[in-house]
């Protein structure tokens, strides 16, 4: 290891953090310029807007390979009806896009309480972006997810949150020609220390990484990414 291939690893996936929250942050953008608040502070969830929300997340799908499912998540509190609701698109295949439905009428079968969700409780209440998991997926595919959100705002009201989420699989496949290059042991780990992906056998996505003890004592820890995200690299600085 050289100090050179460290610090280009660390770059890299610092830029590649950035980049994701980066794009996640234009599709909030886009989003909630098609959105409205009524003088009582809900929103116009009409036909037109949806529809027109489709298209941007189709677009955004497209465009962003590495992300396998896209939407809005809506706070009740801005809702003219009692229950939950997302419009949330996932990819079917590299050119097909569906909305998926979920269930949000408590007591109903699979009733999806997202407002207890860390990755919602993040954006909307704490008002930071948030990168969350890995877990297996609530759609049911039998993958370990991450899901990354931001705050959705419309006219200066917190109304969601906005997020995408990524399969392990995928994130590997980006992250590991990085961390490889390093020339030492690394992995990126979440806010509760389980790694995300990393580089080694005793690195593996859901490890749970301890900040002192568990056998990885002397391993670097480098907060990386937008502020807030609570995303950090783990290193040993000596090879």
């Amino acid at each position: 290891m050289t100090a050179a291939e460290l610090s280009a690893a660390i770059a890299g996936v610092d830029g590649w953090l950035h980049d994701r929250f980066a794009h996640l942050e234009k599709l909030s953008h886009d989003f909630t310029a098609l959105l409205t608040l009524d003088e009582a502070g809900r929103l116009d969830l009409g036909e037109t807007v949806r529809r027109r929300l489709r298209g941007l997340a189709v677009r955004y799908l497209a465009d962003n390979a590495v992300v396998d499912g896209c939407g809005l998540i809506f706070a009740r509190s801005v809702l003219s009806f009692e229950r939950g609701h997302l419009e949330w698109w996932v990819r079917e295949d590299e050119t097909r896009f569906a909305r998926y439905s979920f269930g949000v009428v408590p007591g109903a079968d699979r009733y999806y309480d997202y407002e207890h969700h860390e990755w919602f409780i993040r954006a909307f209440h704490e008002g930071t972006p948030a990168l969350v998991g890995p877990y297996i997926d609530y759609l049911g595919v039998e993958a370990y997810v991450l899901t990354l959100t931001v705050p959705a705002s419309v006219g200066g009201v917190r109304v969601g949150a906005i997020g995408n989420d990524i399969q392990v699989a995928d994130l590997e496949t980006e992250l590991l020609p990085l961390l490889q290059r390093s020339g030492t042991e690394m992995a990126l780990v979440g806010r509760h220390g389980n790694v995300l992906v990393g580089n080694s056998s005793r690195l593996l996505s859901g490890v749970f990484v301890p900040e002192t003890g568990g056998g990885f004592d002397g391993l670097t820890r480098k907060r990386i990414g937008p502020e807030g995200a609570d995303v950090h690299l783990i290193y040993r600085a000596e090879a």
